[in-house]
């Protein structure tokens, strides 16, 4: 039932959950729920960016907010702003609420 807007957006967070990236849609009303379940929050995007100009180069550690990033979370920091970097050349209210 395309209607159903909080089981869409069940299914579409469960299939993010396993890893999927995106998902199909079968109504347009569902296409606000895939953007907000599959776009990287904007929190996270601004947390990752702190931890990118702290470590330019990912190399060493550093304490931001009280907590150690090291190249690992660099790694997982630059997947999130790659990915709202590719969301927000598709999407400029999204890229002024990631500031890219």
């Amino acid at each position: 039932d395309f209607a159903d807007l909080a089981a869409c957006e069940s299914q579409f967070r469960n299939a993010f959950l396993q890893g999927c990236v995106g998902a199909w849609s079968l109504h347009p009303t569902q296409i606000d729920i895939a953007k907000r379940v599959f776009s990287p929050d904007p929190g996270e995007v601004a947390f990752a960016l702190k931890i990118l100009q702290a470590m330019p180069d990912g190399a060493g550690a550093v304490m931001i907010d009280g907590k150690m990033q090291d190249d690992a979370t660099w790694k997982q920091a630059k997947v999130i702003v790659d990915l709202a970097r590719i969301v927000a050349a598709k999407d400029t209210e999204l890229a002024k609420v990631y500031g890219l």
